[in-house]
């Protein structure tokens, strides 16, 4: 076996929950913050709860709600329809001939 390529083991790690619960382990960390543990845990619990660490839930409802307000504000296309010329891209041969002068 090869020496000093495993990590170091730390037998005494706290483990911090968000809870509150607290807990001793072995890990290759000196210290363990997490959202959920078996203390607080919907499977172990039976109760349901939201951890929502970053607004997520916030953000779903407000593009659901944006959604829910645009219903019928836009425009479909039928299959196989071409669009405008407008909207169709140039190329650079056609840009340089739009730019150039007549010369005299």
């Amino acid at each position: 076996m090869k020496k000093d390529i495993h990590p170091q083991i730390y037998t005494d790690v706290l483990v911090t929950c968000a809870c509150g619960n607290k807990f001793t382990t072995l890990s290759t960390l000196k210290e363990i913050r997490v959202d959920l543990c078996s203390a607080c845990h919907p499977f172990y619990t039976g109760k349901q709860r939201f951890v929502d660490t970053e607004g997520r839930i916030e953000k779903f409802e407000k593009k659901r709600k944006l959604a829910q307000a645009n219903v019928g504000t836009t425009k479909k296309v039928a299959k196989g329809t071409k669009t405008s010329d407008k909207s169709k891209s140039l190329s650079l041969k056609e840009m340089l001939a739009s730019t150039k002068t007549p010369e005299k």
